[in-house]
């Protein structure tokens, strides 16, 4: 009797005709939060770069995917099992963000290594019934950050980077990091708070912001001097209301959050959000 030959799942890129199966499948993803809102960063990057950045993995049965860029982020999405199977679609990362069960998996090919952070999360969306007018909970004055307000986005990103446990304090060369990255979210007009130009003591950005698949919500830090005056919750829930206002296609607003953060659990359901599900974040400081 012949012998049968299992055949290994491993990563491959996708091609360019393989592109609507790809968001098909995504979109319809079964999952509790729904596949297309849980899976809205790796759509909107096929949205806006095609699927240059997508590997697969697949047979008869599984299918994942995930978006890889190079030494810096991979977004695993898909079949737990077939990812298990394939193993990390990218050595080398910098951030991991996914559901628990795809990013698990890919976790556990990941060697052993003391500056890895992992962390759980929770995965919220926008109940838009649920999002109360400005009436009940007022815009502290959130507007889009300008150029001006650059420095002190940097310093709330370092804030943030220590609040979250990213690792300690980056210092002068992280704040510079970080100050390049918000330049580029400020000039698409991505990034958003609360203060005076120059000095805001709020900021929050879309890390996805499509007319097809919806708001993403990150960055999310208020000043450690200005806290429990109600800003962040405030904020938010404008942020939501101008989301929504933006159409019908805007309704699928998310964020995740640290899972042992309860403050930011009170603001975010205030503005109205839900927990939907568990997710997970690892980090290379």
């Amino acid at each position: 009797m012949a012998r049968m030959m299992l055949r290994r799942l491993r990563w491959r890129r996708a091609g360019a005709g393989e592109l609507e199966t790809i968001v098909a499948r995504l979109e319809q993803w079964p999952a509790e939060a729904g596949g297309a809102a849980r899976h809205m960063f790796a759509l909107s990057v096929i949205e806006n770069q095609g699927v240059g950045s997508v590997r697969l993995a697949s047979d008869d049965q599984r299918w994942a995917a995930a978006v890889v860029f190079p030494n810096r982020l991979v977004v695993p999405c898909g079949d737990a099992s077939a990812i298990e199977e394939a193993g990390s679609p990218g050595r080398r990362w910098r951030l991991l963000i996914g559901d628990v069960a795809a990013g698990d998996a890919v976790l556990r090919h990941t060697p052993p290594d003391p500056a890895l952070i992992v962390h759980d999360q929770r995965f919220f969306l926008v109940d838009p019934e649920r999002v109360p007018p400005a009436n009940v909970l007022p815009d502290p004055g959130l507007r889009r950050a300008e150029a001006a307000d650059l420095d002190a986005l940097a310093r709330l990103a370092v804030q943030l980077h220590v609040d979250d446990r990213f690792g300690p304090d980056p210092g002068r060369v992280g704040w510079r990091g970080y100050r390049q990255r918000l330049e580029g979210t400020v000039r698409q007009g991505l990034a958003y708070c609360v203060g005076p130009v120059g000095a805001p003591v709020f900021k929050l950005e879309r890390s996805v912001s499509s007319r097809r698949w919806g708001v993403q919500l990150a960055g999310i830090v208020t000043a450690p001097d200005v806290r429990g005056q109600g800003i962040a919750r405030g904020a938010v829930a404008a942020a939501v209301r101008a989301a929504l206002a933006e159409g019908p296609l805007r309704r699928r607003i998310s964020l995740h959050v640290r899972a042992d953060n309860p403050a930011a659990h009170k603001a975010y359901f205030a503005a109205g959000f839900e927990d939907r599900e568990a997710w997970r974040l690892a980090v290379r400081s």
